[in-house]
């Protein structure tokens, strides 16, 4: 028998990568991948008296699928005698890890083994039982809890648990995952048995009353639930569970209702990582470029951004500036701030501005303005004038590298508007004066400026003083509008009962006009095109918000085919156009025409697969 290491080929599909951790004494795990279906899973190699057992267990194993059961994927003997099973790979983390980092809440413990009471109960309704539960066989995977070791764990632990009753083994053992999570005390089957590996971390085993029963849940954990207590007690008394859980079922349903799993909300308060609160920044923290570094607000002047120029000489040389909290050097951020007064000579008075601050006294070479309102901008002495800025207060400081830099507030300068403006109002209300003079003054027909050709006729007849031509002018027809045609709403005409319901789906109408070219309206559908016989048309009147000019009007349909009119206004209104349906059929109206309703006469229906009907899916006028 050759010896497997990384590298190694099994079966000439799969390729061992590194091994992997178990706790069964009698197997070796592998990561490895599928060279076929390229994907990753895990071998385990299993020796011993039970080898098998476990193969004939995964066998049975792998007919059983669920999303919370390692699914048993291959299992079998290679041409080196070697007995293998391979499984999805084992993913998250197990029980055992997540109770040496805290004890599990009563919630999240009935999440995790109730989902894992769920996954048995499936693999219990095809006769798969796993009969080897303990902390290292579950495992939580972000919100989802997995089982691992199905078939394979129970084969090879079936010289301990072969004379068990296999459905009442696992509802012990979920009952025992259960109090092993909220106490970290394991009231369940023996883990030192020979099927484990002797290097396993094995946990506390509970403590026992002197019945023999294990010490009750309420004593370990305050406040805990009384069902789960009773159920607790129940499995694990003295008489050895008789009145306990039979199988899987019966724990689900003694644990349900429970919430999401979560890994970190398993984790008890004090292990828990805590939200990242404000935090002060710090001159050191600048100097390591973690943040911005602190800026202070200038006493005077505007914040302005620069682009260049230099801060040399803005510090007078000898100067120390008073000591904070921090200790830093100014000059190293990349932001600078405004030259400070040197230091009084000996015998001077100290000054104060008006906001308290210390300002230098008079020396000679230059002046001190003291900043009361009104006051001259500061002057400098040649010698502390610093770089971009004029000894004389004038000008302005720029900073470097981008930064803010700190300058007096320009005065501005303009033209006053406000005459100007004044000016124009006057001018335009004595231009509005002379024209409402003269409009009073002047003749009517001069007031009105150019009139239509009917109405010069009309005015024509009337000045030749015969009754007849006044009572025989014809009133001006509509001109075009401004108006833009909306259609505010629609009613069918020519619409018949039946059966007491209206036919042709008047319910529908608003389809027509929605701006959603998806929906449409329908007719009812006839077996001949002009409406089946029972009448010789329908229409559509198209009522709009006001009055307005038409000079196009397009219709969209699935249904191409059959005969339509457009009128004006309702029914027996002037025909404006007429023709036959198409996907998008459009009537150029030879001029515009202002009106406030339009009427889709249809005539003949469109022939569709089941008879005739019309799908109106928009109509838009413009």
């Amino acid at each position: 028998m050759s010896t497997v290491e990384p590298g190694s080929v099994l079966v000439e599909r799969y390729r061992l990568v590194q091994q992997a951790t178990t706790d069964l004494a009698a197997a070796t795990a592998w990561e490895a991948r599928d060279l076929i279906l390229e994907r990753e899973v895990r071998v385990t190699l299993v020796t011993g008296p039970y080898a098998g057992d476990a193969l004939d267990s995964a066998r049975r194993a792998a007919l059983v699928t669920d999303p919370r059961l390692v699914r048993v994927l291959d299992a079998g003997t290679d041409g080196d005698g070697r007995r293998y099973v391979v499984s999805e790979p084992h993913t998250g983390t197990t029980l055992t890890e997540i109770v040496s980092s805290g004890l599990v809440d009563e919630q999240q413990a009935r999440a995790i083994v109730g989902e894992a009471a769920s996954a048995l109960a499936v693999a219990h309704a095809r006769g798969v039982h796993h009969t080897a539960l303990r902390p290292e066989a579950v495992r939580v995977d972000g919100h989802r809890v997995r089982v691992t070791g199905l078939g394979i764990d129970g084969g090879l632990a079936s010289g301990d648990t072969l004379n068990g009753r296999p459905a009442q083994l696992d509802a012990q053992g979920l009952v025992a995952l259960l109090y092993y999570a909220m106490t970290a005390r394991w009231p369940g089957q023996d883990l030192e048995a020979g099927w484990i590996a002797k290097d396993t971390l094995i946990p506390l085993p509970a403590q026992l009353d002197p019945s023999g029963a294990v010490a009750p849940l309420s004593t370990l954990v305050p406040h805990v639930d009384a069902d789960i207590d009773a159920l607790v007690s129940r499995t694990f008394d003295a008489s050895g569970g008789t009145g306990g859980p039979m199988n899987p079922d019966d724990v689900t349903a003694a644990l349900a209702p429970w919430g999401e799993v979560s890994v970190v909300a398993s984790l008890p308060g004090f292990v828990q990582p805590e939200p990242e609160g404000p935090r002060r920044q710090s001159i050191a923290d600048a100097f390591n470029g973690e943040g911005a570094p602190p800026v202070r607000r200038p006493v005077s002047g505007r914040i302005a951004r620069s682009d260049e120029t230099a801060v040399a000489g803005a510090v007078p040389a000898g100067y120390t500036e008073p000591q904070s909290d921090y200790t830093y050097e100014p000059q190293a951020f990349g932001q600078q701030h405004a030259p400070v007064p040197p230091p009084p000579p000996e015998g001077a008075t100290q000054a104060y501005d008006q906001y308290g601050q210390p300002v230098a006294p008079a020396q000679p070479g230059y002046e001190q303005a003291q900043y009361a309102a009104g006051g001259a901008p500061q002057q400098y002495p040649p010698q502390y004038a610093p770089a971009g800025y004029a000894p004389d207060g004038g000008g302005y400081y720029e900073q470097q590298d981008g930064g803010f830099a700190t300058q007096p507030a320009p005065k501005r300068r303009g033209v006053n508007p406000t005459p100007i403006v004044l000016s124009l109002v006057g001018v335009a209300v004595v231009a509005g004066l002379i024209w409402a003079v003269n409009a009073m003054m002047s003749p009517t027909g001069e007031a009105i400026g150019e009139a239509s050709p009917s109405a010069s006729a009309s005015a024509s007849a009337g000045a030749g003083g015969t009754d007849e031509g006044e009572n025989s002018a014809e009133p001006s027809a509509p001109t075009e509008t401004e108006a833009r045609p909306v259609i505010d709403s629609a009613a069918l005409l020519g619409t018949l009962e039946f059966e007491g319901a209206t036919i042709d789906h008047p319910e529908a109408v608003e389809r027509a006009y929605d701006a959603d070219p998806q929906s449409f309206y329908y007719t009812t559908t006839y077996q001949r095109a002009e409406f089946g016989g029972f009448k010789d048309s329908l229409g559509m009147e198209l009522k709009l918000r006001e009055p307005a000019s038409v000079s196009k009007i397009e219709l969209l349909t699935n249904t191409p085919g059959g005969k339509v009119q457009i009128l004006k206004g309702g029914a027996g209104g002037e025909v404006l156009a007429e023709g036959a349906f198409a996907n998008t059929t459009t009537f150029e109206l030879t001029e515009p025409v202002v009106s406030d309703s339009f009427t889709i006469w249809i005539t003949e229906l469109p022939q569709v697969s089941d008879g005739f009907r019309l799908e109106l899916n928009e109509v838009v006028l413009s």
